[in-house]
């Protein structure tokens, strides 16, 4: 998809290829005739992007920002063969949350519960036998009620950023692969440019949406970033005919009380699990892509516990890969530092199924418009001046 020759100009330089780099670089290009250049140190969606899950839900307790930027983004994956000429991967399938009466994952789900119905978006509650009746092949003695997200869905992270790449450049971006961007560049306290391993490009704006690697690149401009890259682990299994035959279709995604690991469908007849902010800090240019064998073995254990008949699933793949995690788990979509500078980075492990609204909020940015999506300035940089913890330490992993 990148081009050979590096351009030395561009009003926009946008740094990360991944989903929401381009994502970015396709609302720059449809609402402007900014020149925007993207470019990316590897391939399109060759870190974190190509990694995620790519879940798309709604449910965020009582988070009504995250919910509306994720109905947002929804709408637009429904619709995105449409908007942008190129096909995804889109599978229809509920997210649950299961819980306990009384406690503060319990009270977090019924919170969740109540902005899906202010919002109008689909949302059904079971508890008692239609617990069983609602989820089979669930073992969910120790729950006392459960929430469905009945209108999320899942996709492919590959095909997604591949797809608003395409786009972008059909309305005129240009994409480079293959480039890495080592130092931005500022004269007179304003954007200047971008230093990369090819060469100089100048540049008025520059958009840093490079995951993991985003604060490395912000210290360049005096920007501290808050990220912790974390190293998650994901195991696709392979089930058992009978299971596949009876449970699979059916399946919700979803995990236990406690967040700290979750399974979906996948494609095909696999199902995938996934570690949730329980890894812990790593190096994104040098982590193990290799799960842990001991991490492995206690997921399989809770697998079985909460799937029985996944107890004596194959696997089909394993891999690990990175979130770029915030203290407070929230994202930080701001103009720091220098005139001309953004930021969109820190999604925590939650970022996929609100790339599209990422991508408008930074266009927003970039152009001045005031965004009616929601007040961005939720996800500014500063929150994190007067308090290290942002918004604080969620009760919940969201």
């Amino acid at each position: 998809m990148g081009l050979t020759d590096l351009p030395d100009r561009a009003d926009v330089v946008v740094v990360g290829g991944g989903i929401m780099g381009a994502s970015t670089a396709y609302f720059l290009t449809e609402a402007t005739d900014r020149d925007v250049l993207v470019l990316e140190k590897d391939e399109i969606a060759s870190g974190s992007t190509g990694d995620s899950s790519a879940i798309i839900r709604h449910h965020y307790g009582p988070s009504e920002i995250y919910a509306r930027t994720a109905a947002w983004s929804h709408d637009f994956y429904r619709a995105f063969e449409e908007r942008t000429g190129e096909a995804i991967a889109y599978a229809p399938n509920p997210m649950v949350r299961f819980a306990t009466e009384g406690t503060p994952s319990g009270d977090y789900v019924e919170a969740g519960a109540d902005v899906l119905r202010a919002l109008d978006l689909p949302v059904s509650r079971h508890e008692g036998d239609e617990l069983d009746a609602a989820y089979p092949m669930l073992e969910l003695d120790d729950i006392d009620f459960a929430v469905s997200d009945d209108d999320s869905a899942y996709s492919d992270g590959t095909d997604v950023a591949g797809g608003f790449a395409r786009a972008a450049q059909n309305q005129g971006a240009t994409v480079v692969t293959g480039v890495a961007v080592t130092d931005v560049l500022v004269e007179d306290e304003a954007i200047a440019g971008v230093e990369t391993d090819e060469g100089t490009v100048e540049a008025d704006e520059v958009v840093l949406a490079a995951g993991p690697w985003t604060p490395r690149l912000a210290a360049t401009v005096g920007l501290d970033v808050p990220i912790e890259p974390m190293r998650e682990q994901v195991v696709i299994l392979d089930p058992p005919a009978d299971f596949s035959e009876e449970s699979l279709p059916d399946l919700p995604s979803g995990g236990p009380p406690g967040g700290d690991w979750y399974l979906r469908p996948d494609f095909g007849e696999g199902v995938l699990v996934a570690t949730h902010h329980t890894g812990g800090e790593t190096d994104p240019d040098t982590y193990d892509r290799t799960p842990d064998q001991s991490t492995l073995l206690d997921l399989t254990e809770k697998i079985g516990a909460f799937a029985p008949g996944l107890a004596e699933a194959g696997v089909q793949g394993q891999y690990c890969g990175v979130y770029s995690t915030t203290p407070d788990h929230d994202f930080v979509i701001d103009q720091a530092g220098p005139d001309g500078c953004y930021l969109a980075c820190g999604f925590s492990g939650h970022g996929f199924k609100h790339a599209p609204a990422v991508g408008r909020l930074v266009t927003d940015l970039v152009t001045g418009a005031e965004s009616s999506l929601v007040d961005v300035e939720f996800f500014a940089l500063d929150r994190f001046e007067d308090d290290p913890t942002g918004h604080g330490v969620p009760d919940d992993k969201i």
